[in-house]
């Protein structure tokens, strides 16, 4: 499967340079190729969730949100989205401010990474036509996929399509995602498909984090550990929540996805 473009994605077309800006991070980067870009002559245009959450970060080296509507496949050529937005409001998300309330598409191009923010928030007959759209599609990359609305129904036709990866979150310990979970397991959906991701330094404590990991592993799925970023981070995995100290959260990081040191417990491991 294609990789993603790491960083900014730029691109010229007729006079104009485009700068696709995701993470806030790569702000700082996005500025210095906007400033040498405009001294070779170009437009510059940006845009990009990065520059929907600070958009005047570039405002004075670049057409803010001038960028073109759809730069989804200079990411990832095999990415589509079939809805944006989504129904919940997590303070950690950037989808609420930058999407807002879960929008249906109407036209959108088959392909296997589904980037929905909550495909399953969607209504009945859009995830029945989604479904039956990558029917037959080899290798299909479910990425959202909201365990808490997983029914019976939702989990009988993802059984039904190739999957490669089907990704849900547990970023609460007080919002498990067993029971949706369930669903996926008696549908026939193998646990090696299934990834939980466990959101790190947000509003959490080191113990209940250590819990919802060492749960998913015991319960015989991969967990996948993310460090919680502020919307405004100006550097990657420096933010350090109350709680917790920058070491504590490398080492959680560190541990936590490399199955190889699992034979050593976690409270023992100082790797």
């Amino acid at each position: 499967m294609t990789e993603w473009a790491k960083h900014l994605v730029e691109w010229t077309e007729n006079g104009t340079a485009y700068l696709s800006v995701v993470f806030t991070w790569d702000l700082p980067r996005a500025h210095m190729r906007a400033v040498w870009l405009r001294q070779q002559g170009y437009e510059v245009k940006a845009g990009g969730p990065a520059c929907l959450l600070m958009p005047d970060y570039l405002a004075e080296v670049a057409d803010v949100n001038g960028c073109a509507a759809d730069a989804l496949w200079r990411h990832n050529p095999e990415a589509t989205f079939t809805s944006r937005g989504c129904i919940r409001r997590c303070a950690f998300c950037a989808v609420p401010k930058i999407e807002g309330d879960l929008v249906e598409l109407n036209e959108w191009e088959p392909k296997p990474i589904v980037c929905d923010n909550n495909l399953l928030a969607c209504s009945w007959p859009h995830f029945v036509s989604v479904a039956d759209r990558l029917s037959g599609m080899q290798n299909v990359d479910l990425q959202g996929v909201d365990a808490r609305l997983v029914t019976p129904s939702h989990a009988l036709l993802l059984s039904r399509l190739d999957l490669s990866v089907l990704r849900v979150a547990w970023d609460h310990v007080n919002s498990e995602p067993w029971a949706g979970i369930e669903h996926l397991l008696r549908a026939g959906i193998p646990k090696s498909k299934i990834r939980v991701y466990v959101l790190l330094g947000f509003n959490d404590t080191p113990d209940d984090a250590e819990h919802r990991l060492r749960m998913i592993r015991e319960r015989g799925f991969l967990p996948c550990p993310q460090r919680y970023n502020p919307l405004d981070a100006m550097e990657r995995d420096a933010y350090v929540g109350e709680g917790w100290t920058d070491s504590e959260l490398r080492r959680f990081m560190r541990y936590w996805y490399n199955p190889q040191v699992w034979g050593v417990p976690f409270e023992e491991w100082r790797g």
